[in-house]
């Protein structure tokens, strides 16, 4: 009985085999880093959203209390309140101004909304409105 010789393809079975498994290692690094760009981008635009959110909130709060500084003269009651299911917050300052014959006061009223989370979002916004003094 005679061996007959192995065809010349037979010893680049193992290179093919080689080859084969780095091809489905790159495109499967290739699959996870699109997959981890794509989930990168979907949760910084949440998080953008999110802040504008926050921050038309925090407008929102400043618009709502401003009437009371025209109608009375005094500082609006601060504290937190819920607006749109976004806790804010107002802090008001009034200083008084003397500058020679004039006087006036200035009120400076600050608003922070808080989007919570897994990464709370803070937006802030301030306003300062100039009126007559008493």
């Amino acid at each position: 009985m005679s061996t007959l010789p192995l065809p010349a393809f037979s010893r680049q079975r193992g290179a093919a085999l080689f080859v084969a498994i780095f091809l489905v290692t790159v495109v499967v690094l290739a699959a996870g880093i699109v997959t981890l760009t794509t989930v990168s981008q979907h949760s910084g635009q949440a998080r953008a959203g999110l802040a504008d959110q926050a921050w038309y909130a925090a407008l929102a709060r400043l618009e709502s209390d401003i009437p009371a500084i025209a109608g009375g003269g005094s500082c609006p009651a601060g504290g937190s309140q819920l607006i749109a299911g976004i806790q804010t917050s107002l802090t008001c300052e009034r200083v008084e101004v003397r500058e020679g014959s004039a006087n006036y006061t200035i009120f400076n009223l600050q608003a922070q909304a808080v989007v919570s989370g897994t990464i709370p979002i803070r937006r802030s916004a301030s306003v300062q409105i100039v009126g007559d003094s008493p």
